[in-house]
């Protein structure tokens, strides 16, 4: 589609919606009361932000797609704390669609040639804004200006925002045939206005007075008659109208006042039917009008009781409604089309039911009322596309191609047919036929960016399937033809980079993720992969005790993130395995100078004072080995720390403090082994030193070498050490020898009467 005829469909699609209700009552200051007059009275906004728009790709490829980011810019500009705009590549997701596409099947009425429709959705944003251009002329009007291009944006956007009607005053954007480039003061205060009015906010009936002072100063304005009789349906349906059969009974009455102005105007003939079905009168609507077709038939009756037809799906008796009016005037433009349409769906459905003599005997009818440049073989192909049928349909397309191989429209179907037969592969999963059909589109159309977008989609999808599956060699194939069909695509280079990582390629990893970083340095996403790759990258040069590249590499994602602790912690391990320890030192200091509890890093640093004070033990320094278990924070001691320190007292005479050690062992672990080995060593030094002065903590240790054996259950042992613990008792030590008696005399049953009585004896 050239940007020529793209200019003029939007420019008739964003005319033909409207209509002007000027007031000379209302204020200067906004146009609020007017906004409600093409949105059914009803207000009619985004209720939350960002508002998702979507281009189609024709759009963004045209030269328009400046003047759309132009409008949402100036928007934002205008009310910063209330729109905010977001463009989406997903149209399910968008809340306002700008696209194109061909007139279809459904809407066989006599209508504009586009529209740019407000849809109610039953979703909790309420609604969506869709612009569609229909393809029909010939693009006689030239291009647009890019400031008359702003000004339809501008228009148009402000429309979305929830201004749905017309600012009396010339100068505002919003104005029926405006030429503003920015929006007025009247177009902001209006929209501040609406977007501080809560929604269920009473308007119908503002909406209807001021539709019916036109209609007053403007009988016969069919716009303003139209637009009454929805805002009166819509408030049957989802007012608070008190009596909503009266307000249907009016919106019909409206309807009909157009149709008595103006009997071909579509719009108000699909909201009376609509009017009809809610109120159950469709069959009542049929027999009136086939009555004023008895009185005087009329083309464009015939062409209305065909659409009722249609509604109530009766094909057949549409068709021959349609036929008719065309009995009546060969060259009624709806009619015509109507039955034509038709005529194609009843051979459209004769394929789905491959009834091939009904398909061809309805194409060629459709042929007769409305020849194509293309011969019969495009119009089959057309027909077995329309019903899936796409390797049947490329058969004729070609065979079409043969008769009249410079025929551009029949070129553009079967490009679309291979695009179309790509999608069917892909949705299958089938995606290496699915590149070959979107290569054979390029191949006859190389402009076509739809079959280019999809044929990138087919190697994310492949891509995708394959890296969900293990498959990584595949995985990086697939991306990798994405990266050369778009050099900048960071998203293909990120996930590549994340394939290699998985794969282990942690050289190929960073330098796809450095091309992501290059290109968007700011995202923390991107900075957060970069980093991972150079983290995943020095671990394994760690391993492979490479500890001076591991060192080199991490010291450059270290400038990237400076507060990185993980990074930090690896480093530590680096310096570690290159035998450099005032360095490991100060990188651990730095951890926990910005976080004193990081768990790693002290994790790390106990790590490293076992490791010294296991070195230091080996070689027989245990004093110096002592202070490296010893500067451990005692909260972060186990068992096996704690009897370690205990031991090393005990190698160098410090008894108490051992006997105090290997106790706080006991009282976490009161069966722990090497505590109660290192116990009796304790114990066996002690005896073989005639100094007196060790007498108190020899009777210390027997009292708890006997608990200790108590609970190994070794009550016999248990009572012999206590018997040789009374032997050096002095009056000082009584409540403690009285305290590991009774525990032994608790426990111990047989022996209990003989302990007590050594118990009774300790007693004053």
């Amino acid at each position: 589609m050239s940007p020529k005829t793209l200019t003029r469909i939007l420019t008739i699609t964003l005319i033909a919606m409207v209509a002007s209700i000027p007031t000379a009552a209302e204020p200067d200051t906004d146009y609020f009361n007017h906004i409600t007059l093409f949105s059914e009275g009803r207000i009619t906004r985004f209720t939350e932000m960002p508002i998702h728009v979507y281009i189609s790709p024709i759009l963004v490829e045209s030269p328009y797609l400046p003047e759309l980011r132009y409008a949402m810019n100036e928007w934002e500009t205008a009310a910063p704390e209330i729109i905010r705009f977001e463009e989406t590549d997903t149209p399910e997701q968008a809340d306002i669609r700008v696209s194109w596409g061909h007139s279809g099947l459904i809407d066989i009425q006599d209508t504009r040639l586009g529209s740019a429709e407000l849809t109610r959705l039953n979703t909790e944003q309420g609604f969506q804004v869709e612009v569609i251009l229909m393809l029909e002329g010939d693009g006689t009007i030239g291009k647009l200006t890019q400031e008359e291009m702003r000004t339809v944006c501008l228009h148009e956007f402000g429309h979305a925002l929830g201004l749905w009607g017309h600012s009396p005053h010339p100068a505002d954007i919003n104005y029926p045939t405006a030429t503003a480039q920015h929006p007025t003061e009247r177009d902001i205060a209006t929209l501040l206005r609406l977007y501080n009015t809560p929604l269920d906010t009473p308007q119908h009936d503002i909406a209807i007075k001021l539709l019916k002072e036109e209609i007053a100063r403007k009988p016969r304005a069919l716009r303003a008659h139209y637009l009454l009789g929805t805002v009166y349906f819509d408030k049957s349906e989802n007012g608070k109208a008190r009596l909503p059969e009266e307000d249907m009974a009016a919106a019909i009455d409206c309807f009909q006042t157009c149709r008595r102005l103006n009997p071909h105007f579509q719009p108000a003939i699909e909201k009376l039917v609509q009017a009809y079905q809610k109120t159950g009168q469709v069959f009542e609507a049929i027999e009136l009008l086939e009555k004023r077709i008895s009185q005087k038939p009329s083309s464009a009756d015939y062409n209305t009781l065909g659409i009722f037809y249609y509604e109530q799906k009766e094909n057949e008796r549409a068709m021959r409604a349609f036929e008719n009016a065309l009995d009546i005037e060969p060259h009624h433009k709806a009619a015509r089309r109507n039955l034509h349409q038709l005529l194609r769906e009843k051979a459209f459905k004769a394929l789905a039911d491959r009834d091939f003599a009904t398909a061809t005997a309805a194409f060629e009818k459709a042929l007769r009322i409305k020849p194509l440049d293309a011969p019969t073989y495009h119009l089959m192909g057309n027909g077995y596309a329309q019903v899936g049928e796409f390797e049947k349909a490329i058969g004729y397309y070609l065979k079409a191609r043969e008769m009249n191989p410079v025929d551009t429209l029949m070129q553009r179907a079967l490009a679309q047919c291979y695009n179309n037969y790509g999608v069917a592969l892909r949705n299958r999963k089938q995606w290496d036929a699915a590149i070959d059909a979107y290569r054979n589109a390029l191949e006859v159309m190389p402009t076509f960016d739809m079959a280019r977008t999809n044929l990138i989609d087919a190697f994310w999808q492949k891509g995708s399937a394959y890296r969900e599956a293990g498959e990584v060699e595949a995985a990086i194939e697939a991306y990798q033809e994405v990266v050369k069909l778009q050099p900048n695509d960071t998203q293909g280079h990120s996930l590549l980079g994340e394939l290699y990582l998985k794969k282990g390629d942690y050289a190929a990893a960073l330098a796809a993720f450095q091309k992501v970083y290059d290109a968007t340095p700011n995202a923390e996403w991107v900075r957060h992969n970069l980093i991972a790759a150079y983290h995943h990258y020095a671990r394994s040069l760690i391993q492979q005790e490479r500890y001076d590249a591991a060192i080199q590499h991490l010291t450059a994602a270290l400038r990237i993130a400076p507060k990185e602790l993980n990074l930090r912690i690896s480093l530590v391990h680096a310096y570690q395995g290159a035998g450099d320890d005032k360095r490991a030192d100060a990188e651990l200091s730095r951890v926990l100078a910005q976080e004193p509890h990081n768990p790693q890093a002290k994790a790390e640093l106990m790590n490293l004072h076992i490791r010294r004070g296991n070195e230091l033990m080996q070689q027989r320094n245990y004093a110096t080995a002592l202070a490296e278990f010893a500067a451990i924070p005692k909260g972060d001691r186990d068992i096996h720390i704690d009897n370690t320190i205990a031991y090393l007292y005990l190698v160098q005479g410090e008894f108490i403090k051992a006997l105090t050690g290997f106790e706080q062992v006991f009282q976490r672990d009161r069966l722990n082994m090497p505590a109660f080995w290192n116990l009796l060593s304790l114990e066996s030094q002690l005896v073989r030193r005639s100094d007196k002065s060790h007498t108190d903590t020899l009777v210390r240790v027997r009292c708890a070498v006997a608990i200790s054996l108590m609970h190994r259950k070794q009550l016999d042992a248990a009572k012999e050490k206590y018997a040789l613990a009374l032997k050096g008792k002095q009056e000082h030590l009584h409540a403690l020898l009285i305290e590991t008696g009774t525990a032994l005399a608790r426990n111990d049953v047989r022996n209990r009467e003989e302990i007590l009585r050594w118990i009774e004896a300790l007693k004053p």
